[in-house]
């Protein structure tokens, strides 16, 4: 499922250069972003007897971006981002599901990714990314466990430090401002959020 949508976006990105509208982003070869987005696939995260989304306490991924451009359509980069939730974890007491203990969750993700600008304007520019390969790490640490009160074993060794699999695909994003600067939001699934917002800087290579 997921080669169809990369090789979707590879066509999409030589198809759509002929009609590139120019404008000086070329000339901004480095691009740094910093974002905020909500709902990100990293807080989706069930272990046995544990219910965690919707029913955790989760503020949304931060994420800090670098897009080096090759050229006015295509740049490559690197993404990280970082998503701090708190685990609500219930076990079965007197046959109801209990609030046993909650543990919080770091998340940090690397991701490399192609961003394509397949509409520039003066003021507006369009464009999707796609990060497929990208590592996670994950860590815990266990708070607020009531041992006596539930008689039950406590569940830290399902919530042991981990690495996994990260990824984002951003069909559409828009940014509005300048060559240079500009505030931004983008729609899609993975790390960064399904919805995030953020700005984007960008800096010309010395002459």
């Amino acid at each position: 499922m997921k080669k169809p949508i990369i090789v979707l976006f590879l066509v999409m990105a030589f198809s759509l250069s002929a009609f590139a509208q120019r404008d000086t982003i070329r000339s901004n070869k480095n691009e740094f972003s910093i974002g905020y987005g909500v709902m990100p696939s990293s807080s989706f995260r069930f272990h046995p007897g544990c219910l965690i989304y919707p029913k955790t306490d989760n503020i949304g991924a931060f994420y800090v971006t670098y897009t080096r451009r090759l050229n006015k359509v295509l740049g490559i980069g690197v993404t990280a981002c970082f998503d701090p939730i708190r685990l609500n974890y219930h076990d079965r007491v007197n046959g109801e599901n209990t609030l046993i203990c909650k543990v919080n969750q770091n998340s940090i993700s690397i991701l490399p990714h192609l961003k394509i600008n397949w509409l520039n304007t003066k003021y507006v520019n369009l464009y999707s990314k796609v990060a497929p390969i990208g590592i996670r790490y994950c860590t815990y640490k266990q708070e607020e466990y009531y041992p006596d009160l539930y008689e039950i074993q406590a569940p830290v060794n399902s919530f042991k430090d981990k690495i996994g699999y990260a990824y984002q695909f951003t069909p559409i994003g828009i940014e509005i401002g300048t060559k240079r600067c500009a505030g931004f939001m983008q729609v899609g699934i993975g790390m960064e959020g399904i919805i995030s917002i953020g700005f984007r800087y960008g800096l010309k290579d010395k002459e």
